[in-house]
C-alpha cells in the first residue's frame, strides 16, 4: 500500500445525467466565468490528476472543457453511477497507468461547493481502505467518495450481477465510512455534499458562491 504522498489521486466527474428536474442540462449552466462542469473541472484540476469527465456518449453536447481534461462515455447510461465510476477507473488504469492502489475521487458535475482543501482532507482519511465514503444524516454519499483503482474488478462483477449503485461496491470491498462529525471538521455546513437539482438550487448556489468562502 503506497503512503499518502506517493498515491496518485485522479478525479472522476459524472456528467451523464439528463437533468430532468432542472429542465436543462446542468453541466452547461453558467457559473462564475465558466459553466457548472467547467467549475468542477477547475476545482479538481487544482488537487487531482488526471481529471476525467464521464458523459453519456452520443448525443450529449458537453460545454467547452480545459484541454487537459479527458472525456469518456458511461457504459450503461441512465442506469446509475456504478458503471460510470467503473468506466472512469478503467480509463485511469488503461490510459494513465494507475496502479491498483492509486485512487480517484468521484463527484457529480453539480456539486459546486466542493473545494481542493476538502478533497485533500478526504484523501488523508482513506488510510488502508479500498473505498472512503461519506455518510451524512444517515445516508451514504457515493459521489464525493474515493475509490482505489483496484475496485474496478469488484465493480465489474457487481455490474454483471445487475447491481447499479456504488453503495453495493462499498459493501463488497474494504471500506471506510466517515460520518457527520468528522465530515464537519472539513466543512461545518456540509455544503460540499449538496448537489443542484432545481432552478431555485442553482440560483441560490450562484449567490452563495459569490459571497462565501472559495468564491472565484
Amino acid at each position: 500500500m503506497p503512503d499518502k504522498e506517493s498515491m496518485r489521486l485522479g478525479a472522476l466527474i459524472l456528467a451523464g445525467g439528463r437533468s430532468r428536474r432542472m429542465g436543462r442540462p446542468k453541466e452547461s449552466l453558467p457559473l462564475g466565468d465558466t459553466t457548472m462542469l467547467g467549475w468542477q473541472c477547475r476545482t479538481l484540476l487544482a488537487c487531482a490528476a488526471p481529471v476525467v469527465v464521464i458523459g453519456r456518449g452520443a448525443g450529449q453536447q458537453l460545454p467547452p472543457l480545459p484541454a487537459d481534461v479527458d472525456v469518456v462515455s458511461d457504459e450503461l447510461p441512465g442506469e446509475g453511477p456504478l458503471a460510470a465510476i467503473a468506466a472512469g477507473l478503467r480509463h485511469l488504469r488503461d490510459a494513465h497507468g494507475f496502479a491498483r492502489d492509486d485512487a480517484a475521487i468521484a463527484v457529480g458535475c453539480d456539486q459546486p461547493f466542493l473545494t481542493a482543501p476538502i478533497v485533500a482532507g478526504l484523501r488523508q482519511r482513506l488510510g488502508d481502505a479500498d473505498v472512503l465514503m461519506p455518510r451524512a444524516e444517515g445516508k451514504l454519499q457515493p459521489l464525493t467518495a474515493i475509490y482505489r483503482a483496484s475496485v474496478v474488478d469488484a465493480a465489474d462483477r457487481l455490474l454483471s450481477a445487475g447491481a447499479r449503485r456504488p453503495r453495493a461496491l462499498a459493501d463488497a470491498v474494504e471500506s471506510r465510512v466517515i460520518a457527520d462529525a468528522e465530515l464537519r471538521d472539513l466543512d461545518p455546513e456540509l455544503r460540499f455534499l449538496r448537489n443542484i437539482n432545481r432552478d431555485e438550487d442553482y440560483r441560490a448556489a450562484v449567490i452563495a458562491l459569490k459571497r462565501g468562502p472559495g468564491a472565484r
